[in-house]
């Protein structure tokens, strides 16, 4: 009898603080190696420290409960937070946190590539494209802008091929139109290099059109998680009631994404 696959990523019972004030409380998620996770919550709602903990970087927060299984191994958060977890790959709300500013950017890129053996060349050229960018040439990050910057970002940590990619808010740089090709393509990339994604979003229509699951956090609790689909059309928790209702989102978009799939 076939059995399902142990999840890729599985957060059990997380908590931590700061000062002695808990700012997550008794989180549990699971992600599988196919998931486009959307996180999705007011400001104070421990989105950040949720994506600090996964990546092993939760201070100052301190743990006070719980581990992460990533890959089917468990790191105790006193151990995470020595070092990043190898297969994850990080991208910024803010570009200015990605790069060095008196760096070239290919120089940058090529550093990326000969420590953490990111493509190179063709393949390089081929995923700026498809974000819609021009090859790196000789070019500084100040002559880019933001929403170039935020797409490069974007290309430097597909190219790595990372099994799990963090998104923390990656279109608040880029016009409505925009991050939507961006997302599209950053979903064609993901699926086409079997990574994994979780995204922190205020936008419920982009969770509805990119997301298959979906988890609402507040006051650093998950308060519901589950399919898209059901959390969306049929939410449970009077948080989650209150979010689809007001943050409004479009059904065409959940409608989009699965006449896509």
């Amino acid at each position: 009898m076939p059995t399902n696959p142990a999840p890729m990523l599985r957060i059990k019972d997380l908590s931590a603080s700061i000062g002695g004030q808990e700012i997550l409380q008794d989180v549990n998620l699971e992600m599988a190696q196919s998931d486009w996770l959307a996180v999705v919550g007011g400001s104070g709602a421990g989105k950040s420290t949720l994506l600090r903990a996964v990546m092993g970087l939760l201070r100052p927060a301190r743990p006070t409960a719980g581990q992460i299984e990533f890959n089917g191994q468990a790191r105790r958060f006193a151990d995470a937070n020595k070092a990043r977890m190898a297969g994850i790959a990080f991208v910024p709300q803010s570009p200015a946190h990605g790069f060095d500013p008196l760096r070239r950017l290919r120089w940058q890129w090529d550093q990326l590539a000969r420590h953490n053996q990111v493509a190179a060349g063709r393949d390089r050229r081929e995923i700026l494209a498809a974000l819609g960018l021009p090859d790196l040439g000789s070019s500084y990050p100040h002559q880019w802008s933001r929403g170039m910057q935020q797409r490069l970002l974007l290309a430097m940590a597909l190219a790595d091929a990372p099994k799990l990619l963090i998104l923390d808010e990656p279109t608040s740089a880029l016009d409505p139109l925009i991050a939507a090709q961006v997302l599209q393509e950053t979903q064609r990339l993901s699926k086409e290099r079997n990574i994994a994604v979780m995204m922190v979003t205020h936008d419920l229509s982009l969770a509805a059109r990119f997301a298959n699951q979906i988890a609402i956090m507040q006051a650093g609790r998950v308060v519901e998680s589950g399919s898209a689909d059901q959390l969306l059309c049929d939410p449970k928790h009077p948080y989650s009631r209150e979010l689809v209702s007001y943050r409004g989102w479009h059904r065409a978009e959940l409608d989009r994404r699965h006449a896509a799939e």
